[in-house]
């Protein structure tokens, strides 16, 4: 068995006591820890090294594996890489572990609608968020034929509009992209785990018998554990 403790939107500093209240009061030792985006504040890097350095006080044995957020801004990513060598980084990428038994696809994900600022400040976004579940899907295809037996996809947006309850309805379109879902329904993926939800009331929910994770902090305000 393999225990994963997931979370997101940290946002150090702003709930980073929320977080290590509830690093303390795990009970289980994992043996993987996944970051969905959103660990600092407005591209705050340095405020990720206290969410790290308690992480691993509490689980020293534990693999962090992690992806970008939108306030982990465009354009930093390999700064990140550089300063927080702990953290196995995921960006629009995937990652084999022992022995093929679980491989990680991560990614910041897409959203159905991008926000008026990414519209204005990041060019090709919208062509982008279109591409990527496609991009995605052809990563999973080739995880299935290289023989992994688990494949979780590790994404910051949200992947469905069926657990964003909780948030207002006219903000759906900027809080995931629902077109996951063809992807989610072709058996592709075992486990699919998403933050950016801060209000979402739904842990849990399942698309053709396969769980979809919020573990957004905010709203789940404990660290989510998921056994395989």
């Amino acid at each position: 068995m393999t225990v994963i403790l997931s979370t997101s939107d940290v946002h150090s500093p702003e709930n980073l006591p929320l977080y290590l209240e509830a690093l303390k009061n795990t009970s289980v030792e994992p043996d993987l820890i996944l970051f969905a985006g959103d660990m600092v504040d407005r591209n705050r890097v340095f405020m990720l090294k206290p969410v790290i350095d308690a992480t691993l006080k509490k689980h020293p044995n534990a693999k962090i594996i992690g992806v970008f957020g939108n306030e982990e801004y465009r354009g930093f990513e390999k700064l990140y890489v550089q300063m927080y060598k702990e953290v196995t980084w995921l960006n629009d990428e995937y990652i084999v572990l022992d022995n093929k038994e679980i491989c990680i696809i991560g990614t910041r994900g897409a959203l159905d609608k991008p926000t008026m600022w990414q519209a204005r400040n990041i060019p090709g976004i919208e062509k982008y968020y279109f591409q990527l579940p496609f991009k995605i899907e052809q990563m999973a295809i080739e995880l299935r034929k290289l023989g992994c037996r688990r494949i979780i996809l590790l994404s910051h947006y949200g992947v469905t509009h069926r657990n964003l309850a909780g948030e207002r309805e006219e903000s759906y379109p900027y809080l995931a992209c629902s077109r996951f879902e063809r992807i989610i329904k072709r058996d592709l993926f075992d486990i699919v785990i998403h933050g950016h939800v801060h209000m979402g009331i739904i842990e849990l929910i399942t698309i053709r018998n396969v769980p979809v994770y919020n573990v957004s902090l905010p709203a789940r305000r404990k660290l989510v554990e998921i056994q395989i």
